[in-house]
Order: structure tokens, then C-alpha cells, then sequence
């Protein structure tokens, strides 16, 4: 049977009053600078807001910050100078989530969906467990998203300077803006809009040229990121890893994206519908975008699921425009509410002991307790001197929260890390060196929870304590998992 018209309005108010309270307890977890990312952003923040330049001021000597474009952690700083608390500083991902949705529901419905079935999108798109963290933590793929889909809905609209300027701002907030200025030149080429496509290009061009020779020319080895290209580094036989992993990776995130689950299956599945709907319904915009963004994904060296999450829309649409078409409309109602309740269910499984540790991540591990973190920044705070400098896995919570300065100890080659069977983050050499180029007073290890490279960092750590180069801190009340060691000689 299918559901009576009253009934559909109870179950989409029912659903997003649901997503409503998932987001209202993830924005309110106290917990920030947990993922690398969100710290690093957060600190090159304060330093623009200081006036100190575009900068990791983290470092005991501070160098420019070439791995992150810098329109989100310019506005981020605009955030900091009127307040430092938590809640305020997660406003601008949270606003940007809000208008990023409300400007999907107008492009489904420029491209042909009905109301219902745009909210239906924009809903699922909501409650997936990576779109809620990426909503309600210091981190630019909403506003990459709502820039981008600006982008997506001008073009449609023939506006050819505003699209460009947008184009350029999502390049400016995520590199992978490029996909999305080549997507529209070449919608705008097949279109036979020429001068469109001229003028879209030069104002995008110019726009973020400036950025890219900034960051090669200030480019250091200690700024070098994990999520390096493939076309820069790497063997041959590594190359074809990690554009076999991605490309399955990439296959399997929909569905896990909506409910959090991977499996194999879901990459066969997702191979057969995209196939099917390509194959029944085209549309030259949005798909060219996605399949050109896509491309870009699969020759990062990094898992490329989260960054799925801002053309999950355009995804879910691709999907839909030909689902929409089954003649059993029994059938149709019964996928629907299946796939409104997965999300909800793997939020839930998320928020819940994320509520109770205070910090929300999408990974399957939880997050470091929260309330024994701060503890621990507080006796950092209270047993070292102001100058120290610290060695930690999350390097960027301690500076944020102590005001030590605080290094990584190695940069993780990202090939090891998410592709390698060894994962190999540090050794306990290469943190040796580190200790003594850098002068660290201060090792400290954390459950680092979410993080791929701890268990190589601790294992590293532990043979440093053998090897008598740090020895533990008592630290009373604290966990033994929270653990502070003091170098004992340079």
C-alpha cells in the first residue's frame, strides 16, 4: 500500500525532527581539534585573526600553511575575533550546511525534481552520520559544497561571472574546485556558449592563480600534507594501489555514507544502479561534475569517502530521476522509508556514545573521551613551563588547548599510512631526531582513537621509553592511556 498524503507530511516531520536533535547534540559537544584537519584549520585561524599572516603558529618556528586554501580559515577567523567558544566557532560550518541544503532543493528543482522529492534528497543528504560531522566541526566541505552548488545553479541560470566567481571561491575553500571549474567549461563548450565559457574561465582563473603560486612557492618540506597526488609521488605499482583502493572506496561510499556500514556488496551495487541510470537518464549537469570530481578523488593519496559527502545530493539525484519512474509505487514507498530510516539508525549509533564522550567522529572507534582530555590539557598546563614544546600524535588539540608549542614528530607518508599493510606513521628514529632538532621537552600519548596512525605512534613512543630517551610523568587521576613523558636528555 502506499502512504496517504497525511500520512507522508507526519513521516517527514517525524524525520526531521529527528535529524533536527542528532545535529542540535553534535553541535553541542564541547569537543574540537580532535581530527587534524579542524585543529590545523582552527590554528591558522587565530594566527590570521592575530595578524601574524597566513601561518602554522603551532610549530616552534612558525611556517606559511600551503596544505589548506584559505577562504575557510579566513572566515573562521572572522569567527574567532568576536568569540573563541566552541559552539560560536562551529556556527560557520553549521550556517554553511543550512545553505548549502536550502540551495540543493533549488537545484533538484531547477533540474526537474518534484517538492517531494528534492526535500526527500536534501533530508537524506542531512542525515547522513558524515554530512552531520562535517556540519558541526571546523571543517570546509559545507562551505566547499554551498559555493559549489552556487556554482551548479548560476550556470544553469547563464549567469557566466557569478558562476566563475563561485567556481573560484570552492577552488579557493577545496582544491578539488578544479573538478568543478573544468566541468563547467566544458558544459558551457558542449552548449555552444563560447564566450561563456571564456568568461567563466578567465574570472575562475584568476581567482585562484594567485593562491596556487603562493603555496609552490612557500612550499617546505615540514607543509607537506598526507593527501598528496599520485602524479607527483609514488611507484608505478603504488600508483595502481591507490587508484584501485580509491576507486572502491568511492564505489562503496553512498551507501555507507547513509548508514555507515562497508561492504563489498555495496560496491556491485552501486556499479549496477549508476550503470543502470547513466544508461536510462543523462543529464549533462550536474554528472559531468560528479564523474570529473570523482576523477580528482582517485588520484589523492587519501581515503576519498568523506570528501563524497558534498555531491552526496547530486548523487542521490542521479539515482532518483530514474527510481522515480517504477511503475509499483508500493514499492517505491518501501525503499523510501528504508532509506530514511538507515541514516537515522547510524546516527544514532553514533551520537549516543559521542554524547557521553563529549566529541562526535565518523569513524568506528569513539573519540578520546573528552572530559579526561581536559583534564590532561589542564595538568600539562599547570606541570610544564610556558616554553616547552611538546611531541604529540594530535598536535594541534595540545597547542590549541595548552598554549605549548607542539610538533607531529614526522609528516605520515600517506601511501604507509591508509594504503600499506604496515601503516607506519613514525619510528621510534625519526622521533628521535625530531625530539632533538626541535628541542622537546614533552612527549604525550593519548587513546587517539579515530586516528589511523596511532598504534605506530604509541608502539614508537613505548620504544623510546625502553630505550630510556623519555620517562612517564605521574599524572594523577588520569587513565594510564593518557600518558605524559619527559625527555630525559638531548
Amino acid at each position: 500500500m502506499t502512504l496517504n498524503r497525511g500520512a507522508q507530511r507526519a513521516m517527514i516531520a517525524v524525520f526531521f525532527f529527528a535529524v533536527a536533535v542528532v545535529y542540535a547534540v553534535a553541535w553541542s559537544l564541547p569537543a574540537i581539534g580532535l581530527d587534524h584537519d579542524d585543529a590545523g584549520y582552527l590554528i591558522t585561524a587565530k594566527a590570521i585573526a592575530a595578524g601574524h599572516g597566513y601561518t602554522i603558529e603551532s610549530l616552534p618556528t612558525p611556517i606559511p600553511q600551503t596544505n589548506y586554501p584559505p577562504l575557510f580559515a579566513a572566515l573562521l577567523a572572522l569567527f574567532t575575533i568576536v568569540s573563541g567558544q566552541t559552539w560560536w566557532l562551529k556556527l560557520l560550518p553549521l550556517a554553511c550546511a543550512a545553505g548549502w541544503l536550502a540551495l540543493t532543493r533549488t537545484l533538484l528543482l531547477k533540474m526537474g525534481a518534484s517538492r517531494n522529492a528534492a526535500l526527500l534528497l536534501v533530508g537524506l543528504t542531512a542525515a547522513s552520520p558524515t554530512v552531520v560531522f562535517l556540519s558541526t566541526n571546523l571543517l570546509p566541505e559545507t562551505l566547499f559544497a554551498l559555493l559549489a552548488t552556487a556554482a551548479l545553479l548560476t550556470l544553469l541560470e547563464e549567469r557566466a561571472l557569478l558562476a566563475g566567481i563561485l567556481a573560484g571561491l570552492a577552488t579557493l575553500t577545496r582544491t578539488a574546485g578544479v573538478a568543478l571549474v573544468v566541468a563547467c567549461i566544458f558544459t558551457l563548450v558542449a552548449r555552444r556558449r563560447f564566450r561563456s565559457a571564456a568568461i567563466f574561465a578567465s574570472v575562475a582563473m584568476v581567482m585562484v592563480a594567485p593562491w596556487f603560486g603562493w603555496s609552490l612557492a612557500h612550499m617546505t618540506h615540514d607543509s607537506s600534507g598526507l593527501a598528496t597526488d599520485i602524479f607527483t609521488s609514488l611507484a608505478a605499482n603504488e600508483k595502481l594501489i591507490v587508484l584501485s583502493r580509491n576507486l572502491l572506496s568511492l564505489l562503496a561510499s553512498p551507501f555507507s555514507l547513509l548508514t555507515g556500514l562497508h561492504s563489498v556488496y555495496f560496491v556491485v551495487g552501486t556499479i549496477v544502479i549508476l550503470l543502470w541510470c547513466f544508461y536510462v537518464r543523462r543529464q549533462l549537469v550536474p554528472d559531468l561534475f560528479v564523474v570529473l570530481y570523482c576523477m580528482a578523488l582517485l588520484c589523492w593519496i587519501s581515503p576519498p569517502e568523506r570528501f563524497i559527502a558534498p555531491i552526496l545530493p547530486l548523487v542521490l539525484w542521479i539515482v532518483w530521476r530514474v527510481l522515480r519512474l517504477m511503475e509499483s509505487r508500493e514499492a517505491l514507498a518501501a525503499l523510501v522509508l528504508i532509506a530514511i530510516g538507515l541514516p537515522l539508525w547510524a546516527d544514532a549509533v553514533r551520537i549516543f556514545p559521542a554524547r557521553a564522550n563529549g566529541a562526535f567522529v565518523i569513524e568506528g572507534a569513539p573519540a578520546d573521551d573528552w572530559n579526561r582530555m581536559r583534564m590532561f590539557f589542564g595538568f600539562i598546563r599547570a606541570n610544564t613551563a610556558p616554553d616547552s614544546v611538546l611531541l604529540a600524535n594530535m598536535d594541534g588539540a595540545f597547542f590549541l588547548n595548552t598554549g605549548r608549542k607542539t610538533i607531529r614528530g614526522v609528516a605520515p607518508n600517506g601511501f604507509d599510512l591508509y594504503y600499506a599493510e604496515r601503516r607506519s606513521a613514525a619510528t621510534p628514529g625519526e622521533l628521535s631526531k625530531a625530539i632533538l632538532m626541535s628541542h622537546v621537552a614533552y612527549v604525550v600519548l593519548t587513546p587517539d582513537s579515530g586516528l589511523a596512525e596511532s598504534a605506530s605512534f604509541h608502539k614508537s613512543v613505548e620504544a623510546l621509553e625502553r630505550g630510556g630517551v623519555v620517562e612517564p610523568v605521574a599524572t594523577p587521576g588520569l587513565p594510564r592511556n593518557y600518558q605524559l613523558f619527559k625527555v630525559s636528555a638531548h
